[in-house]
């Protein structure tokens, strides 16, 4: 009988330190440690200082050899063993792409031809969504790095825990609409155009308005300033930084949720997280923001901020699906375990 695999996960970006990438290693180790997987993963050590956050991150590397798979999560740790490595020794390796790889890998000329000879000879590179696959590959100029590369590329799109965003009873009966954003609050997650398009939607609705605005960020005061000058003060709520329970709660309380980022996001879990509580989401229809919401089913799609109101008061007119239904389509396909089972199978190598 052969011996089971050992894995150790690498991410300097880990719950409660805020992003996807955090959240999705959280998510990998406690799946794979739930499959029985001999699964270890480094101490966070983002409060240390500087030299000695360096000296902790090669120790962990150091540590991480010894296993049968190695998972490089985050940018941190897979430029340090670019910079330890030049993108050799990681035959054992799977290279997950979060999103801005190509700005801060193959961009730089630093890094560029260590990242691709760290590409093609990795086990497995794991791109978190079709977008984040395509963005890689349409970075790489370099046809025969390419080509070697987008062989080894497999797509797993990361999934949420629905234990935790699942449907619960409203506990406070708005006799209005309650509309939902949850992100960091800076200028390019599109907050202007929301607040924009909240206050045409106030003469369209014969109905009280909320907006609840979940996180913070450099912008916040900006936005605080401009929903004044637009006399919302009284439909805006600023909740802060919620943990995942809260957020949760939040979700549960609201009817539609709405994101209209500008950044090329590479996957939105924040519209799933939101439709397996029930809330309709509504985004933008391109980048990784379209594999992230079923249009019919757990929400909709806008090319521009002016189609905005409009989708709104369609669904709050006519809704297409209940919160029930909107719930069990998005936990039926955006489980976690779905994404941690495709995972399983790549560490033991099994090829769909």
């Amino acid at each position: 009988m052969s011996k089971a695999k050992t894995v150790y996960l690498l991410s300097h970006e880990q719950p409660p330190m805020l992003g996807g990438a955090g959240v999705v290693a959280l998510t990998m180790f406690d799946g794979l440690l739930a499959m029985g997987v001999r699964v270890k993963k480094n101490i966070a050590a983002i409060d240390l200082e500087a030299r000695l956050a360096r000296f902790a991150g090669l120790f962990f590397v150091l540590r991480a050899m010894f296993a049968d798979v190695i998972i490089l999560n985050d940018l941190y740790y897979k430029k340090l063993w670019l910079r330890l490595f030049r993108g050799h020794f990681c035959r054992r390796c799977i290279v997950y792409l979060h999103g801005s790889e190509p700005e801060f890998l193959i961009h730089d000329t630093r890094y560029r031809k260590a990242f691709l000879t760290m590409c093609m000879n990795a086990k497995r590179v794991v791109a978190v969504s079709d977008y984040m696959k395509e963005k890689l590959l349409d970075s790489i100029t370099d046809q025969t790095y390419k080509a070697q590369i987008e062989k080894n590329i497999t797509v797993i799109r990361n999934g949420i825990d629905t234990s935790c965003f699942q449907l619960q009873p409203k506990q406070n009966i708005y006799q209005g609409l309650t509309i939902i954003t949850a992100s960091r609050i800076v200028k390019e997650k599109g907050y202007i155009e929301v607040a924009q398009q909240i206050a045409q939607l106030r003469d369209m609705l014969a109905i009280p308005i909320s907006w609840n605005i979940v996180g913070d960020g450099p912008f916040t005061n900006e936005l605080k300033a401009y929903v004044k000058s637009l006399d919302m003060s009284h439909n805006v709520h600023f909740l802060g930084s919620l943990n995942h329970t809260e957020l949760a709660k939040a979700l549960n309380q609201a009817d539609v949720f709405v994101l209209l980022s500008n950044l090329r996001e590479s996957l939105g879990l924040v519209f799933m997280e939101a439709s397996s509580c029930g809330c309709w989401s509504i985004g933008y229809n391109r980048f990784g923001a379209k594999e992230a919401i079923i249009p019919g089913e757990t929400g909709s799609f806008v090319d521009s901020p002016e189609a905005l109101p409009q989708a709104i008061v369609d669904f709050y007119s006519n809704p297409m699906k209940t919160r029930s239904q909107i719930s069990t389509c998005a936990q039926a396909h955006f489980s976690s375990v779905n994404a941690v089972t495709q995972l399983h199978k790549t560490i033991l190598g099994i090829e769909e």
